[in-house]
């Protein structure tokens, strides 16, 4: 038969042809050159990663005996690679009784046909018995001084402590997804073959790290598309979900559109999508975004690109409590024959994150904001009591003798305005403010930048006088109309050109809030420190009194400073509480920074 599968053509047959396992291909080099040979190896991992493979390449090298380079083989030695007399694969799948390794016993004594030694190559070596591998224990210690024995298996835990101990193990890794997609390029390009940009991505997820499965997976998709590799086709053939279809899906769910997500996983399944592929992918898919948000790093993404990242209109909280639904819906899928029935059940689940958050619900297919209005709260009396009650992190169980109190550390000031009064509610009829934001003309908000990342400190623009005044004159309503407008800011898809500062503000907390303020913690430094940077400028407040109905004194504080300055007064009104309170004025509005109108903005960037 001429023709050869690509992952039997493209087979390693040096170092240099060993791609993802450069920790292992330096280690032996360096074994080869100070000629520091052992008897025993053992080479571990997955499927398709290069084991035997290598194990090959470094059994020819060592019986190599026309070396200018002893770390590469001579061009004799490199056609005669599979047919060398002094290497013997043996497969110990089909070889694994007590009488297999005794034949192999009485032949190790022969001595090397050309080469300096005799190699033993086992391939699955979990699989022989354990009689087997009792007969071979003793010839591993001291075996003869030519033979040399490379053991490679899938499932190291199998092998007995005593033979792992009498041989050198490398573990190799599951190869880069960027790996994988650049050695496919290198290899459809010599072999003339067409295929889309981003298909390469989709085949090297679905191979998992293994080099073989992907250049298989390649093989089936250019016979499928008839000498073209197209994303539609390997979408199709393999039962896989595309990115944009995981990402819509999550904004639907994060917007409890209930409906709108199962009849988009309906159409998913009905196009014969793999479910368990389905579910790993989702799991990628928040895993990415909850890393990308903490690191604004795309070299840590798996499963998206930068620009997919920006399509997602989901909140970091959100994000959180999804992936814990989807990991329990992984392991639930172990127990089950009807994938799909679960699936759906847990979807509903997940689209229910959000049922509580009104400013999320009002979010309707586009993403855009229906009628609220907030009505107002004039009982804040209790208002300072109520918050810094809660600045301490516990969660007060209190027993029948109302005696026994049990402290428990939490977030800080978590649950403070869980207890509003009922009135306060969201009303989605009386007021509109999709059309002013329609209206407005876009505005120029400065980009998170790199050098952000390198402070390592952050400094709040408000003193510690300024924090505890912040918190004597907060209010309850303030607060609470606040939170719901900044998730509306959030989740916006009209803020896709601000997506910078939607997602500044999904990395801080609101602690406490005024009429015209708000307490913002967060322990992402690179984030309060852009955040500070930018707070009073022209754009940036036009943009906040869209949503908020006023400019907004951002008070920034590092999480740990906060809970200081607040636990601080919380012992202080213990210690004294018949004290009265301090008085304090209102902040006044803050001083804007005056910008550039956008045209005059865009106009000097392009002229720049």
């Amino acid at each position: 038969m001429s023709y050869k599968a690509l992952y039997r053509k493209y087979r390693p047959k040096s170092f240099s042809d060993v791609k993802g396992q450069d920790h292992i291909v330096e280690t032996l080099k360096n074994v080869v050159i100070n000629h520091k040979i052992s008897h025993g190896y053992l080479f571990c991992g997955p499927r398709g990663v290069g084991k035997t493979s290598l194990a090959k390449i470094f059994a020819n090298i060592i019986n190599c005996y026309h070396l200018e380079d002893v770390t590469k083989l001579c061009e004799n030695c490199l056609n005669n690679l599979n047919s060398n007399l002094d290497i013997i694969e043996m497969d110990a799948a089909s070889n694994n009784g007590v009488d297999s390794i005794r034949e192999l016993k009485e032949k190790i004594e022969h001595l090397p046909t050309k080469g300096n030694y005799k190699v033993y190559i086992i391939d699955e070596v979990h699989m022989l018995s354990k009689g087997a591998f009792n007969a071979l224990l003793k010839t591993l210690e001291e075996p003869p001084a030519h033979a040399i024995f490379i053991l490679a298996t899938t499932d190291p835990q199998k092998i007995p402590p005593t033979i792992i101990s009498r041989l050198q193990r490398f573990n190799f890794r599951r190869i880069s997804t960027n790996t994988i997609v650049n050695q496919l390029t290198e290899i459809l390009e010599k072999e003339n073959i067409k295929f889309d940009s981003k298909v390469l991505y989709y085949i090297a997820r679905l191979a998992t790290g293994g080099m073989r499965d992907a250049l298989s997976i390649t093989e089936q998709a250019n016979a499928y598309g008839n000498g073209e590799i197209k994303l539609k086709d390997v979408i199709y053939a393999f039962g896989i979900t595309s990115n944009q279809q995981l990402i819509s899906l999550a904004n639907n769910l994060f917007r409890n559109l209930t409906e709108e997500s199962i009849k988009e996983f309906t159409l998913l399944k009905e196009s014969g999508i793999d479910p368990k592929e389905f579910v790993i992918s989702f799991i990628d898919l928040f895993k990415d975004y909850i890393i990308y948000q903490k690191t604004n790093d795309k070299a840590f993404l798996d499963l998206l690109i930068d620009e997919e990242i920006q399509e997602l209109t989901i909140n970091y909280d959100f994000a959180q409590k999804a992936i814990e639904f989807l990991y329990k819906l992984n392991k639930e899928l172990f127990y089950t024959d009807n994938y799909f029935q679960l699936i759906e059940i847990y979807l509903i689940k997940i689209s229910e994150i959000n049922k509580d958050n009104k400013s999320i619900k009002n979010l309707n297919n586009n993403g855009n904001i229906e009628n609220m209005n907030f009505k107002e709260n004039k009982n804040n009396q209790d208002t300072f009591e109520k918050v810094i009650a809660t600045t301490q992190e516990l969660v007060v169980q209190v027993n029948q003798n109302e005696n026994n109190i049990e402290a428990i550390e939490d977030d800080i000031l978590t649950g403070v305005f869980d207890s509003i009064d009922n009135e306060v509610i969201i009303d989605t009829r009386e007021l509109g403010i999709q059309s002013e934001i329609l209206n407005t003309k876009t505005t120029i908000i400065p980009a998170f930048e790199e050098k952000y990342k390198k402070i390592d400190k952050f400094e709040s623009n408000y003193s510690k006088e300024e924090l505890i005044k912040a918190l004597y004159i907060c209010d309850i309503q303030s607060r609470s109309n606040f939170d719901a407008y900044l998730q509306i800011l959030i989740g916006d898809n009209l803020l896709n050109e601000y997506s910078d500062l939607a997602r500044a503000f999904s990395e801080v907390k609101i602690k406490a809030a005024g009429n015209n303020f708000l307490v913002l913690t967060s322990d992402n430094l690179p984030i309060l420190n852009y955040l500070s940077n930018i707070e009073n400028k022209e754009n940036v407040q036009n943009l906040l009194k869209q949503y908020f109905k006023t400019t907004v004194r951002l008070i920034l504080c590092e999480k740990n400073w906060f809970k200081e300055i607040a636990l601080s007064i919380k012992k202080e009104r213990e210690m004294n509480p018949n004290k009265p309170k301090p008085q304090f004025d209102q902040f006044t509005n803050i001083e804007i920074e005056k910008e550039l109108s956008p045209s005059k903005q865009l106009f000097d960037k392009l002229n720049f």
